[in-house]
């Protein structure tokens, strides 16, 4: 177990709820003094000041820039996913930035392949660095305890009965009621940094008992009657109305224009109707999943270099997406295209189903959920994913046309 566990963590969400679960309905809300949340915010500084110096400098904020492979204990582990969390809390910024002037490191308008890996993190620092600006007043590159503490300054405007302690009414009426969670419910947030841990080591633990990837390439879609079976003869039929729907301009085969549609998408969600809308969300969905999964490891930055010199042009940077994604559907095309000619004919694109009946082991002519686990092809998983669907639609039209009449 190392850091890079926490490193990447959102707060989870069950854990508030079981925290929350442990109040009693007749439990009437706290209020708050000053003095509380004083005590409250002093203990809040003096766990991010690492080196108890009385300020708050950027290396002590920045935690993901600290390199060691040494593996933490558990209580490393919670005191450091604290500290990551109140940094995120009272560190954020809104703030716009151009990423990609923040990753051009030397201002030579062209980021190198170092800069770029480099990126995240020094974006991560430079959002951290102007969070810190927020917060020093003086202007003198850190941020004491005052300066931490200075938006307590408005406690007496929140009190607005004058009686020193703040009860429910007056705190849902601060407008940056955000800014005190933490002093407000510091015990919970101990709490849910203990057991945010303590989940992701169990689900660590778990998948490495289980022999499973930490960080799996494919993306499945979601089976929507969990444990129903599925016909062979309706999985090719599903699967024919899959080819039908990407093949847009009903030529009988499917071109790379035909599923690099995210352009379409973003301009259609202001233009189109809602139901040539949801028809074309559904086929971004179906494109996701069938085309956007390849095996193949990405280099972005190699893909994004289109003159192939070396670095990335603030242009090249910008559309990095939009080339990266369109190299990825080229790539899913080219899985299906056996004949090499650069479009996908239904044959081709059905064509993991030709021996499918090997997998049904009692014969009967479906795919049982047990049957299913034997089936390696993701592709399959799409099949039965549309097909479920289409039975879902069709059980679900009676119902609508009573609706209707």
């Amino acid at each position: 177990m190392n850091k890079t566990l926490v490193c990447g963590t959102s707060l989870v969400l069950l854990v508030t709820a079981s925290v929350h679960a442990q109040r009693t309905e007749s439990e009437e809300t706290p209020e708050f003094t000053l003095n509380q949340l004083e005590t409250s915010i002093q203990h809040v500084f003096e766990m991010i000041d690492a080196d108890e110096n009385g300020s708050i400098t950027l290396e002590e904020i920045d935690l993901l820039r600290e390199d060691s492979d040494e593996p933490l204990t558990r209580d490393e582990l919670v005191s450091r996913s604290r500290r990551l969390g109140l940094i995120n809390h009272y560190f954020r910024t809104d703030e716009e930035i151009n990423r990609f002037e923040v990753g051009d490191v030397n201002s030579d308008r062209s980021m190198t392949r170092e800069e770029f890996e480099n990126l995240r993190s020094n974006i991560r620092t430079h959002r951290l660095k102007l969070g810190l600006q927020v917060l020093d007043s003086n202007k003198n590159g850190n941020v004491e305890a005052d300066e931490f503490a200075a938006h307590l300054e408005a406690f007496d405007e929140w009190d607005s009965d004058g009686d020193g302690a703040l009860n429910r009414k007056e705190m849902s009426e601060i407008p940056e009621l955000h800014r005190i969670q933490i002093e407000l419910n510091r015990p919970m947030f101990n709490l849910r940094a203990e057991a945010e841990v303590d989940y992701y080591i169990a689900e660590h633990e778990r998948r490495a008992a289980a022999g499973q990837d930490e960080s799996p390439t494919r993306r499945l879609p979601p089976i929507f009657t969990s444990g129903a079976a599925a016909s062979i003869d309706e999985l090719r039929e599903a699967s024919k109305n899959t080819f039908n729907l990407l093949d847009a301009n009903n030529s009988g085969s499917i071109t790379l224009n035909e599923i690099d549609i995210a352009k379409e998408l973003i301009e259609g969600e202001e233009k189109l109707p809602t139901e040539k809308l949801a028809e074309l969300r559904r086929r971004s969905e179906v494109i996701s999943y069938t085309f956007m999964n390849v095996e193949e490891k990405i280099d972005n930055f190699e893909v994004a270099d289109t003159n192939h010199n070396g670095t990335l042009s603030e242009t090249e940077f910008d559309k990095m997406s939009s080339t990266v994604r369109t190299h990825i559907l080229q790539l899913g095309l080219d899985s299906f295209d056996t004949d090499n000619n650069g479009s996908v004919v239904l044959s081709e694109f059905s064509a993991h189903l030709d021996n499918i009946e090997e997998v049904d082991d009692d014969g009967d002519g479906y795919l049982s959920p047990e049957e299913m686990h034997e089936v390696s092809d993701f592709r399959v998983n799409m099949d039965v994913h549309v097909y479920q669907s289409e039975a879902f639609g069709r059980e679900r039209e009676p119902e609508a046309q009573s609706r209707v009449n």
